[in-house]
This record gives C-alpha cells, sequence and structure tokens, in this order.
C-alpha cells in the first residue's frame, strides 16, 4: 500500500475494494499513459531530461502488480519510487489516478473498437464476394417464419452485410467519441501544474481533449455508448445465428453447417446441432446482461470520480471479447456453409402471379382475391418460375440478378470507402504514438 497508510495487508478493506486483478487488461496503457505524463512533465520544465530518461526506464521495467496494492497505479508508483529514488516522486506532480485511469480505459477500448472494426470489414468483405457467387442461387425468404417469397442467397447474404455496414459505422463514431484524452484534468477541477493537455493529446494518438475536467475524469458515458453499439451488433449477429439454426434443422433441410460448427449427440447419433451457432445466442444474452450491470451501476453515481466505477471496467472487455468471437465464428461458418436445394414452395409465387395479372380494369385486389380462391380450392398453378419471380422484381435492391450486380457494386465502394477511413484513423493514431516513441528513445539513447 502506498496512499492508504491504515490497516494492513492483510486488511479485508484492501482486498475488497483492490483492482489489481482486472487491472491486468490495461497493463501497458497505464504504462503509456505514464510515459506521457513524464514527458510532459519534462517538455513543460518541471523534471530533467535525466529525471525523465530514468522513469521511462522504470515504467519499461514495471512487469506485473502486487497483490497488495490498491490498484495498478498505485502499484506503478511505488514502483518508480523505488527504481527511480526521488525522480520517483515527481510523477505524482499534476497526476491524479483519475485522469489516468479514464485515459487509459479510451486507450484499450480503442484498441479493441478498430480489431473488431477491421474484423467486421474481413467478414463484409467474404459476404460481398459469396453473394456475387450466389446471385442466383434459388433461397427462401420468411415473414412471421412462413415461408413468403422466393429470393436468391446472395440477396440473403447482402442483407447481412447491409446490417453489419451500418453497424461498423455506428461503432466507428463511437470510436471518435473514446478517442478524446482526459490526460492533465487531475483529480476532477485541474491542476495548477502548467500541463500541456492538447500535447498529451496528440502524443496518445488522441483526436482531441475532453475539456471539461469533471466529465474528463468521471464520465463513462462515451465507453458505456462504445458498449451499447457493440451490443447491437451482437443482436444482428445473434437473428443471423438464430436463422441459421433453423435452415440448418432437418425440419426445413435448407443449408447445411460445416462439420466443425455442429456436434452430435451423446445418444443420438444422427443429429448435427447448430452448436456454435447456439453459442451465440447465448453470448448475446451475456452481452445483454453486462450492459445492464453497466447501466445499473453508472445510473445513480454522484458526478465526480466514485470507486463504483472501477467495476465496470470488466464489463466493457468482456463485451467486446465477446464480439469479437461471435464475428470471428460467424465468419468462419458463412464462408463455409452449403445451400442445399431448398424446394421452394411454389405457392411462395402467388404475389409475383397476382401481379402479373394486373391490367387494364383488372385491380391488384381483383387478382389477389382470383389467386387467393385458387390456393383455398389447391388450383393454383402459377405462369411463371421461381427464375422469373427474380427476374421480374423491378426496385433498388431486390433479388432480380440485375439489381443485385447494382447492389453488390455499391457495397464494394461502401467497404472501399470504410477500409480506407479505418486506415487514415489509425494512421492519424500512430502518428502520435510514434512522436512519443520517437521522444522516449531519443531521451533514452542519450543517456546510454
Amino acid at each position: 500500500m502506498l496512499y492508504r497508510k491504515w490497516g494492513t495487508e492483510k486488511d479485508p478493506v484492501l482486498w475488497y475494494t483492490s483492482s489489481y486483478q482486472d487491472d491486468t487488461e490495461i497493463l501497458e496503457q497505464v504504462k503509456l499513459v505514464m510515459k506521457a505524463h513524464v514527458v510532459e512533465l519534462f517538455l513543460s520544465g518541471y523534471i530533467s531530461r535525466e529525471a525523465c530518461r530514468i522513469l521511462i526506464q522504470g515504467i519499461n521495467a514495471f512487469k506485473e502488480i502486487g497483490k497488495n496494492y490498491e490498484d495498478i497505479h498505485e502499484a506503478l508508483e511505488d514502483h518508480l519510487l523505488k527504481f527511480a529514488g526521488d525522480f520517483g516522486g515527481m510523477v505524482g506532480f499534476g497526476r491524479s489516478r483519475n485522469d489516468h485511469v479514464a485515459t487509459a480505459l479510451r486507450l484499450k477500448m480503442r484498441e479493441e473498437l478498430i480489431s473488431l472494426l477491421e474484423e467486421l470489414l474481413q467478414l463484409r468483405g467474404t459476404l460481398i464476394r459469396r453473394a456475387q457467387d450466389e446471385t442466383t442461387t434459388l433461397f427462401p425468404s420468411f415473414t412471421h417464419f412462413q415461408p413468403a417469397q422466393p429470393t436468391s442467397f446472395g440477396h440473403y447474404l447482402l442483407y447481412v452485410e447491409e446490417e453489419l455496414a451500418q453497424r461498423w459505422e455506428m461503432i466507428f463514431s463511437a470510436l471518435r467519441l473514446v478517442n478524446r484524452s482526459p490526460l492533465g484534468s487531475g483529480a476532477v477541477v485541474g491542476t495548477s501544474v502548467a500541463l500541456n493537455r492538447e500535447r498529451e493529446a496528440n502524443i496518445l494518438g488522441f483526436e482531441g481533449v475532453i475539456t471539461n475536467t469533471i466529465s474528463a475524469t468521471s464520465s463513462r458515458a462515451d465507453l458505456i455508448s462504445a458498449s451499447m453499439e457493440v451490443g447491437v451488433l451482437m443482436l444482428v449477429l445473434s437473428r443471423v445465428a438464430e436463422d441459421l439454426i433453423l435452415l440448418s434443422s432437418k425440419l426445413t433441410n435448407i443449408i447445411q453447417l460445416p462439420d466443425e460448427h455442429v456436434s452430435t449427440s451423446s445418444l443420438m447419433p444422427q443429429k448435427r446441432n447448430a452448436v456454435t451457432m447456439e453459442i451465440l445466442r447465448a453470448k448475446t444474452s451475456e452481452v445483454l446482461g453486462a450492459l445492464m450491470t453497466l447501466s445499473s451501476i453508472y445510473k445513480s453515481l454522484p458526478s465526480g470520480y466514485n470507486l463504483d466505477l472501477q467495476e465496470m471496467n470488466p464489463e466493457y472487455w468482456a463485451i467486446l471479447s465477446e464480439a469479437r468471437k461471435a464475428v470471428y465464428i460467424l465468419h468462419d461458418l458463412l464462408s463455409k456453409l452449403r445451400v442445399r436445394d431448398p424446394k421452394l414452395d411454389v405457392e411462395t409465387l402467388s404475389t409475383d402471379e397476382a401481379e402479373s395479372r394486373v391490367k387494364g380494369d383488372v385491380s391488384y385486389r381483383t387478382a389477389y382475391f382470383e389467386v387467393a380462391k385458387s390456393l383455398r380450392e389447391g388450383s393454383f398453378r402459377p405462369s411463371l418460375t421461381f427464375e422469373d419471380s427474380l427476374a421480374r422484381k423491378a426496385v433498388k435492391g431486390s433479388p432480380n440478378p440485375s439489381k443485385m450486380r447494382e447492389s453488390i457494386m455499391e457495397v464494394k465502394n461502401r467497404l472501399e470507402t470504410h477500409e480506407r477511413v479505418l486506415n487514415e484513423y489509425k494512421n492519424l493514431i500512430l502518428k502520435g504514438i510514434g512522436e512519443l516513441r520517437s521522444m522516449e528513445d531519443d531521451i533514452l539513447q542519450e543517456g546510454s
């Protein structure tokens, strides 16, 4: 213990309130934030180059969090006091655990969101490529999980891609909100130490600063918002998983899942259970539970830092971890599944048949009732085929093969735009971090 001088290492209050185990998730980010703080103290004239060099060496030497500390921040500062002597005593100057943990959390969330966005881009690319190959592969569509109208498997895949593209844009927007720096805000109202917050933000690759120091140190709204957007992504993935479970059942027998995504029964050897998709559904519920935990902890906290915020941290990483695994698993499955002969119900051509009869004095409702009567009597005989049904679709975004080709060109362009935007944003982040690394190298080399 460094800050709290009462009690002992066996004090139940310490082990009850300590976050040292959970803090291992942000160890590297905390070290990076401390480097930015030390470099800023040097650039602002508060410590010497020699002190800065030794402190950076000490930060690099910090490898693990001892269990007798309240958190990683206390452990790191105590390590620097022991490593650097009097120089170590300066790292607390103009610094609070409140602004440092807020900054580290945003760095971690930034990394997690970028990784998720990259994996979504890969999945979407696979969906587009398969959609091109499956433009004319007949496939059922459903409403109320009753057969609706004929479509193509490529059309279904482009539906999934569009859902993911929209979620990608929302998560990227959340990333930009997250990528703002709280550093230099102290405990709640800033500090009398004249730190250059914009410079600190720049060398950590942030897009800017969170201006108000109360918000900077105690708000978690951006992290919650990002987590919720990831939660909506999981809702989308879970619906797709549900489709794949139902359509791969022998009751429908429309698709065949890859062998590695199914499991048999210990008693019934004929079973091909869609186990990976079942787990994805369950994990979505866990993510929703984590979102409820975040909301429930956060909703009643007074402004300013409260230790309750510490208990939210594991939930962020659980949500992001499950989302990334879900995207990976779904990507693997969708790249390998096979569409069987769907044996489409001829009655699903009834809408096309009614539309084809509209002419002159025959309104759609008249044609509709005529077709409905033939369906009831069992005499329905359509004048067109399933392929005709696709080809007759006249609206943008439909399964008409020519409309599909137009859609594929559009979604390809959108995907390329998203890839370019993300790469440009990553480069901006890397440029800032690169400046910090360059300064670190210069300072370390001078003392070698």
